[in-house]
Parts: structure tokens; C-alpha cells; sequence
């Protein structure tokens, strides 16, 4: 129970800090410097997670980390991904965003919580990737 509020309060830590990152005015250098450091805190290695491909990045949660916590890392990592397309050009941004979409669709059919901003956050992303291509 004890790990469970820790984990839901780290949760609640990341968003806050997601949030900031987004409304954050930094110079292109900055902003990846202080994404990599996001990954780093919240899901992993920035360097493996972000190139991951959707099948390797499931295998990766799979091995990595518990199941309790799979779901939410996961989603994490998708918001990490949108956050970092929204300041990308293309080809990358659109990239960027196919994968995070993937993930939040993986999420959508494979967990157990319902969530509507999820929802939104996908049909976001569709509205972007029209508007990419």
C-alpha cells in the first residue's frame, strides 16, 4: 500500500513536471536537456526508450518494470514522446507522434483504466498527424 502511494504520488510529480516542461520557454538545447532528464527520472534511459521501436518498447516494460506500475510508465513515455514531437519538425515530430499514438492505443486496449483524457490525447494527436501530413 505504501508503494502504491509513493508511486501515485510520483505519478502526480511527473504531470506536474510535464506540464512545466510544455509552457517552458527554453532555447532548442535546453529543452532536449531537460527532457532527457525527465526520461531519466520518471521511465528510463532516453536514448533506448526514445529509439525504441512499439513491439521493442513493450518487450522493454515487460523486462523493466513491475507490472503494477507497467500501465502507468507506459503512458508516461507517451506523454514524454507527445511533449517532444510538439517541438519537433518533421520527419521526426511526425514520427514522434505516430509512436506515442501507438502507445496510448496499447494502453487503451491492453489496461484497465478508462480515461478520457487519454482519449483527447489521441484525438489530438490524429488532428496533428493531418495536419503533418
Amino acid at each position: 500500500m505504501l508503494q502504491r502511494d509513493y508511486f501515485l504520488r510520483l505519478i502526480e510529480e511527473f504531470y506536474a513536471a510535464i506540464s512545466r516542461f510544455l509552457v517552458k520557454k527554453e532555447d532548442d538545447l535546453e529543452h532536449d536537456k531537460h527532457l532527457k532528464d525527465l526520461y531519466r527520472q520518471y521511465v528510463g534511459d532516453y536514448n533506448d526508450l526514445r529509439n525504441l521501436s512499439l513491439s521493442e518498447t513493450i518487450a522493454y516494460a515487460n523486462e523493466q518494470w513491475k507490472e503494477g506500475e507497467r500501465m502507468d510508465k507506459l503512458n508516461m513515455l507517451a506523454e514524454l514522446l507527445y511533449a517532444e514531437a510538439c517541438f519537433k519538425a518533421n520527419p521526426l515530430g511526425q514520427m514522434l507522434l505516430e509512436k506515442a499514438y501507438s502507445l496510448f492505443d496499447y494502453i487503451e486496449e491492453n489496461g484497465s483504466t478508462f480515461s478520457i483524457n487519454r482519449r483527447q490525447r489521441m484525438e489530438k494527436i490524429r488532428q496533428e498527424l493531418i495536419k503533418r501530413t
